[in-house]
């Protein structure tokens, strides 16, 4: 039973550190630990890597229970590559001209995907011949280019673990910045309202949803999952983002050097990098007979004649270059994500590509392994009430997810004995006395004990 799960670093009140068992998380400080013990061997745990979490900075905050944050690698399909920012030694959003706004801009108010789940998109919706038209045809859907891998760390609101007693909320389709109406241009749906409330609806904050997408028939891909990241201003579409609305809505990506907290925001990122889809389904290694050079990209592939993928609007498989053979195979498809991370882990090594310069190449980092991650991450009981139970929950993937388990099973994590998860009361639509104004709240619910563990979490 998959369980979703944001776990991180932020500090529970603690009685007693004793109460942790050796193959549980012990942290003396939040966001000071490098190491943690647990059923790994300690060669995978005794990890070298380097995680830009730990330079960010916590938000003081005087409640007595809020959700930890939880390091999380995630992968989106662009149509535009990054930009290298050399005065914050960042990616950003080529789109924009300050550092603050190409920063903002790379993740505001998007969906992103699962690693594993990466391609699902490009294979499903973006490159059959027959889904367009034939002026088209030689352009993927929304112009798509690069596979851009980010390192998130995110912390949830406790509204939204009161309202769906899960780590995400539902996925909430975006576009252009904004979430998705489901008619016109500003009929929202009660969840993209619930982002800030209104009259009607409380206020759940910029929760970050999840959704499992391993079914699409025409490209079933094992643990695919979308997911939504909302900022401030997200019934709005970029170009309309003032900063009033800004200032007037809740913060979703954090300032740059800020620690989630779910309370002052929830998220915050850096892009490791990027690899042209070019490169990953080898047209940049196909020769051009009419030139005898490489192709430079799939546009003269596709105007040469090449059929990069050709397949029936259900997903059934006509013609394709080999990369994309078998589409509708769950093992094979899984095997194109792994050529994917080869692809990426082979432009790092060799520092080369048709379609970016090494420059740019250079400031790129690998992904983290997911040993890595689980070994930075707390455990899942800390952040979502069905880990709270005999046998606890287990972490994987690149995607951090938690499954229930049902044994003593080698990365399962039960509870301390003394830990009880709190009871988090739901947000609720409130009239301000003195101004008439409409607002929500969230407060623990009356009686719970919290600070019945002595515990302090550690992100890597």
């Amino acid at each position: 039973m998959k369980i979703y799960v944001a776990v991180a670093a932020s500090a529970l009140a603690v009685s007693s550190v004793n109460a942790v068992s050796d193959r549980e998380v012990s942290l003396s400080a939040e966001l000071e630990v490098t190491e943690r013990p647990s059923y790994r061997s300690r060669a995978l745990v005794a990890s070298t890597s380097t995680s830009f979490v730990r330079s960010l900075k916590k938000t003081p905050n005087s409640d007595k229970f809020h959700t930890k944050p939880v390091r999380v690698i995630q992968a989106r399909v662009q149509s535009d590559a990054p930009i290298w920012n050399e005065t914050t030694n960042a990616f950003g959003s080529k789109y924009y001209d300050t550092a603050e706004e190409q920063f903002r801009g790379a993740l505001d108010t998007v969906n992103t995907a699962s690693v594993e789940g990466a391609l699902m998109y490009v294979q499903a919706e973006g490159i059959n011949y027959n889904t367009r038209s034939e002026e088209d045809r030689c352009w993927r859907k929304n112009g798509m280019q690069y596979v851009v891998f980010y390192d998130i760390v995110f912390a949830q609101t406790n509204e939204t673990v009161a309202e769906y007693e899960s780590e995400y909320g539902p996925m909430l389709p975006m576009d252009g910045g904004q979430c998705t109406p489901i008619s016109g241009t500003n009929v929202f749906s009660k969840e993209c309202v619930s982002l800030n409330g209104n009259t009607s609806v409380p206020n759940l904050g910029p929760f970050i949803g999840g959704e499992s997408k391993e079914t699409d028939a025409r490209a079933p891909y094992p643990n695919c999952w979308w997911y939504s990241f909302p900022n401030n201003c997200p019934l709005q579409k970029w170009a309309n983002k003032t900063e009033e609305c800004r200032d007037s809505t809740r913060q979703g990506l954090c300032d740059m050097d800020t620690l989630p907290d779910g309370i002052s925001c929830t998220y915050n990122y850096r892009i490791l990098g990027y690899v042209p889809i070019d490169d990953a389904v080898g047209i940049t290694a196909m020769t051009n007979k009419a030139t005898g050079e490489k192709y430079a990209n799939f546009t003269e592939f596709c105007e040469a004649g090449g059929v990069e993928f050709q397949a029936s609007e259900a997903g059934v498989w006509n013609a394709s270059i080999p990369f994309w053979k078998d589409p509708q195979n769950a093992t094979a498809n899984a095997v194109r994500t792994q050529k994917l991370l080869s692809a990426y882990a082979n432009l790092l090594k060799s520092n080369k590509s048709s379609q970016i310069e090494s420059a740019v190449i250079k400031h790129m980092q690998p992904l983290p392994t997911v040993a890595e991650l689980t070994a930075g991450n707390p455990p899942c009981y800390f952040n979502v009430k069905d880990c709270d139970s005999e046998f606890g929950c287990k972490r994987e993937l690149y995607g951090q997810m938690c499954t229930l388990c049902n044994s003593t099973a080698t990365g399962c994590v039960p509870p301390p004995e003394n830990f009880t998860f709190p009871t988090l009361a739901k947000a609720v639509v409130t009239v301000d006395a003195t101004t008439g104004s409409t607002a929500s709240s969230s407060v623990l619910a009356a009686g719970v004990a919290v600070a019945s563990v002595v515990l302090s979490v550690l992100l890597a």
